[in-house]
């Protein structure tokens, strides 16, 4: 698969997962990659590859933490609406 397919793919896992504020369960964008073939690894190191594309935030409070992803677009388009 060629970078610009996956960056693709990538947004819309993270945008159909999306929830509060836009960010996206990392557990459940992991589901829809395998779905659509991408072939990750470990899903935050494969996320952190594309730092213009999304972002990454853990949760420490749940036990495990819960890491949520959101895309860098939407978090700016909400910024500006405030």
């Amino acid at each position: 698969m060629e970078s610009t397919e996956i960056i693709g793919i990538l947004r819309e896992a993270v945008a159909s997962c999306a929830k509060f504020e836009g960010w996206a369960n990392l557990a459940e964008v992991g589901v829809v990659l395998k779905e659509k073939g991408v072939n990750y690894g470990k899903l935050s190191k494969f996320i952190a590859r594309f730092p213009e594309e999304v972002e990454i935030r853990i949760d420490d409070q749940k036990q495990p933490p819960v890491a949520y992803a959101r895309l860098k677009n939407s978090a700016e388009d909400l910024n500006q609406e405030e």
